[in-house]
């Protein structure tokens, strides 16, 4: 096995919900600004937007979910042009992934 499917594999097991691909318009709050993103996927636990903002890992925001409306989280992970965030406790996103 090579040290990226590992690597791979082990981020994968760390999750602890099954993520859906959503892609859907979507606003987050961050530091006061109002900024527009795309959710791109979403779990119980988590979610993945795509855009560019002054956020850091361990920054708190609200991300206005579709049909669940505004919800905290916290940012685990930066690139460029996507913010990891983890919810504080589950959300019920059966709404979302319909």
């Amino acid at each position: 096995m090579s040290d990226l499917q590992k690597e791979t594999d082990d981020h994968a097991d760390r999750r602890r919900a099954q993520r859906y691909v959503v892609n859907l318009p979507t606003d987050v709050l961050i530091k006061g600004a109002r900024v527009t993103c795309r959710l791109v996927d979403i779990s119980e636990n988590g979610a993945l937007i795509e855009t560019a903002g002054p956020v850091a890992v361990g920054d708190k925001v609200s991300l206005d979910l579709p049909k669940v409306g505004p919800t905290i989280a916290t940012v685990v992970r930066v690139s460029p042009s996507h913010i990891a965030m983890a919810f504080p406790g589950a959300i019920i996103i059966s709404s979302i992934v319909r």
